[in-house]
């Protein structure tokens, strides 16, 4: 698929390499993860350790709760932070950039699953558009250092800083609502809004910035859609997940797509575009060390079922055809 070509840009180790980094929190956990009101929540000292080339580094960041629903108490135990490191020159956090860190919605088996899951999502996209979030799968051990909050174990995303991406790709973020989603960047728009089918994710609004960035790329005049927060999805399957009441299914695990009208030709090209990476995403489930049995197949079950329907042009025309937004 064409698509405008980055230059090239390295921000260091953190989302260059996929290996799950392990890292400990310590500080004063019950203080942050109590401290869940938007309107007043601050940053709280934290110290991070990780091993790097066999060397122990301690890096001092701040960190503060961050989201909406899932920094909701009655919602998920375990908030999402954003993370602040207060040291430039450290060898892997090497930004003062603000770095998003997605957390499991509670201590549980159950709960790490979908944040696997999830970071599957954003690899998937990796795999389908440059003008993606990079992630990493982080192992968090998080201690309190005042003993008020029970030590735990769990796994976590790190997600690549806005300006990180807007560096690599040489974009420019724009923040204004309103734009409608028939005025971005169609090569990059077709590609999301299969994606977003492909992974069973209505949650999503170009023109409400709703899970979504917008991008502008000096040689282009259209704005460039990025998603971000999958755990809505058909594809991760929280328990606390349900579509959008606009949107007219019942269970997320359906597949409703979200994208503008094409011509059969242009849609063609984009459905070529998907059969072409299938190889590479099942590859890159199937290669997996971490998912459960059920999980890595139901995933899996769940991508063939997309693919499936890429494959009938009966059901590409019920779903893509007779069922595209015309704004």
């Amino acid at each position: 698929m064409c698509i405008v070509t980055l230059s090239s840009y390295a921000q260091g180790n953190l989302f260059e390499e996929q290996s799950i980094l392990e890292i400990e929190i310590i500080g004063d956990l019950k203080e942050l993860f109590n401290d869940v009101n938007p309107h007043n929540a601050r940053y709280h000292n934290i110290i991070i350790y990780y091993l790097y080339a066999d060397t122990s580094v301690s890096l001092p960041a701040k960190a503060m709760t961050r989201g909406i629903f899932r920094r909701d108490k009655s919602n998920c135990k375990i908030p999402p932070l954003a993370i602040k490191p207060q040291k430039i020159n450290d060898p892997i956090f090497n930004t003062s950039q603000r770095i998003k860190l997605v957390n499991p919605c509670m201590n549980t088996q159950r709960a790490q699953q979908h944040i696997i899951k999830e970071y599957y999502a954003y690899r998937i996209y990796n795999i389908l558009s440059d003008y993606s979030f990079k992630v990493r799968l982080v192992r968090l051990i998080y201690l309190d250092r005042f003993g008020k909050y029970k030590n735990f174990i769990t796994y976590g995303i790190l997600i690549e800083p806005v300006k990180w991406l807007a560096k690599r790709t040489n974009t420019k973020e724009i923040e204004t609502q309103g734009i409608i989603q028939n005025a971005t960047y169609r090569p990059v728009l077709d590609v999301m809004t299969m994606f977003q089918y492909l992974i069973g994710n209505t949650d999503w609004s170009v023109p409400k910035l709703h899970n979504i960035k917008l991008f502008y790329h000096d040689s282009l005049t259209s704005v460039i859609p990025v998603p971000y927060d999958f755990d809505f999805c058909g594809f991760v399957t929280p328990p606390y997940t349900k579509p959008p009441e606009i949107i007219p299914i019942t269970n997320v695990r359906e597949r409703y797509y979200r994208g503008n009208c094409r011509q059969m030709l242009e849609l063609n090209f984009t459905i070529d575009f998907f059969i072409r990476k299938k190889p590479e995403i099942m590859n890159l489930i199937t290669a997996d060390s971490l998912l459960t049995v059920r999980n890595k197949n139901e995933i899996l079950e769940y991508i063939d079922m997309f693919y499936n329907t890429l494959s009938d042009p009966k059901l590409v025309k019920r779903e893509f055809i007779d069922n595209c937004r015309n704004e």
